[in-house]
């Protein structure tokens, strides 16, 4: 991977709050995102179990060294909630007090200090995303608003909730488990030539089927130009495939990057047999066709079959894609 950063991220994740309910999965959404994206060769600044005042000096840290990066990313995971249409992250040490005034002043830190940034450096690539807007904050209800209120993205800007403005989030009660939004997200991030807007999709996809229509993740963007968090070569998704096979031969395996390289199953199979073929030792096939029965057989020993014409796995459906020959004889043999 080059040298080069792609760009800064600053990760907040909240979750042993002083006097508000705790957010046991947000310790691992922070690591395993401050992972994924020093992976994607990101910069990253990272906190943790932040009081007020650490955040504010987190958010001046990362705007002091954002002049050196074209990327920028916020990812803040924890408790956050609106007053008025405006929004705010909720530090571990937020005391509640009923003025309103004196609450903003003293406990939260508003999301504003971020956008505002952003807003006035659209030269730049700005992706702010919040997994914010639990439904377990009490004080938010007393206040008569429940989740994020929606935000417009200022030029350059991408802005995503882990759920549409005024709903709640929702996430296991487990410190081992990822939140469903950020689950799906660490999923797809690196997903390669695959563009923002198209990867959040995918996620937005998977989060509503995960919570059964409860949870929809949302975005507004005014993004620039297109971009990418991973790009890879043909040549380089061809040889990633063929060590990823190699090293762990079974369907799984083919199932997992069918859905991370976004190709047919079948087409994975075949860029494996092709690599494996130049290698020193692969076997030569004299003609195409006699090529796909040999990528079909190896598909039907790993005990992938068709049941009411679809192609499954443990009777769970597949993405397998059209073989070039009449298989029919195959599956029947």
């Amino acid at each position: 991977m080059s040298s080069v950063k792609k760009g800064l991220a600053l990760i907040i994740a909240n979750a042993d709050y002083q006097s508000q309910p705790q957010l046991p999965s947000c310790h691992k959404d922070g690591t395993d995102m401050k992972a994924k994206l020093e992976q994607l060769n990101f910069d990253v600044l990272y906190y943790t179990d932040t009081t007020r005042n650490t955040i504010l000096e987190a958010i001046s840290e990362f705007i002091k060294l954002a002049d050196c990066y074209s990327v920028l990313l916020v990812y803040y995971t924890g408790h956050g909630v609106q007053i008025d249409g405006e929004n705010y992250f909720v530090p571990i040490d937020c005391i509640y007090h009923p003025v309103k005034s004196v609450f903003i002043a003293s406990s939260l830190v508003g999301v504003n200090t971020i956008t505002q940034y952003m807003n006035e450096h659209e030269e730049k690539t700005n992706i702010l995303i919040l997994d914010a807007c639990r439904s377990s904050l009490s004080f938010a209800k007393e206040m008569g608003n429940i989740g994020l209120a929606e935000i417009s993205a200022g030029n350059g800007t991408i802005i995503a909730f882990a759920t549409s403005p005024n709903t709640s989030a929702f996430a296991p009660q487990s410190p081992d488990e990822n939140g469903y939004y950020t689950k799906r997200l660490l999923e797809h991030i690196d997903h390669p030539n695959i563009k923002i807007e198209d990867m959040f999709k995918l996620v937005r996809k998977d989060v509503i089927n995960d919570t059964e229509g409860q949870q929809v993740p949302w975005e507004n963007t005014s993004l620039n130009t297109d971009f990418f968090f991973n790009t890879m070569t043909q040549d380089e998704i061809s040889e990633t495939i063929y060590q990823s096979v190699r090293n762990y031969y079974c369907a799984e395996t083919l199932i997992c990057l069918s859905s991370h390289f976004g190709y047919t199953i079948s087409d994975i199979m075949r860029i494996y047999q092709r690599q494996k073929s130049e290698k020193p030792g692969g076997i030569y096939f004299r003609n195409e066709t006699s090529f796909e029965q040999f990528v079909l057989k190896q598909i039907l020993e790993l005990k992938f079959e068709i049941i009411n014409y679809r192609w499954v796995y443990n009777g769970i459906p597949v993405l397998m894609g059209d073989f070039q020959h009449d298989y029919t004889c195959d599956l029947s043999s």
